[in-house]
């Protein structure tokens, strides 16, 4: 799997991120919205924040989850949440 650095690459909020997390594996991808059928059910998963405005967000190889929380007001901000699970 690629590291977030990869990932985050076009990313104006990358620079929001700290170079550890940069460099650390994204071991999974989640869309925030329902699943349109069972068969693809295991990609879709609610972000566990309040941010409104994430469309996919990463699980990280160290437990952290990032998003892109996409403000049409204020822009995007990548946010960072710790995760125990997955």
């Amino acid at each position: 799997m690629p590291i977030l650095r990869h990932i985050l690459k076009d990313q104006i909020c990358k620079a929001q991120v700290n170079d550890a997390l940069l460099d650390t594996e994204v071991v999974g991808v989640r869309i925030n919205d329902g699943a349109p059928c069972s068969l693809h059910s295991s990609i879709f998963e609610m972000w566990p924040g309040d941010e409104e405005n994430v469309h996919q967000w990463f699980i990280l190889a160290n437990g952290v989850a990032l998003a892109v929380n996409e403000d049409p007001v204020s822009g995007p901000i990548c946010v960072v949440r710790m995760r125990v699970d997955d």
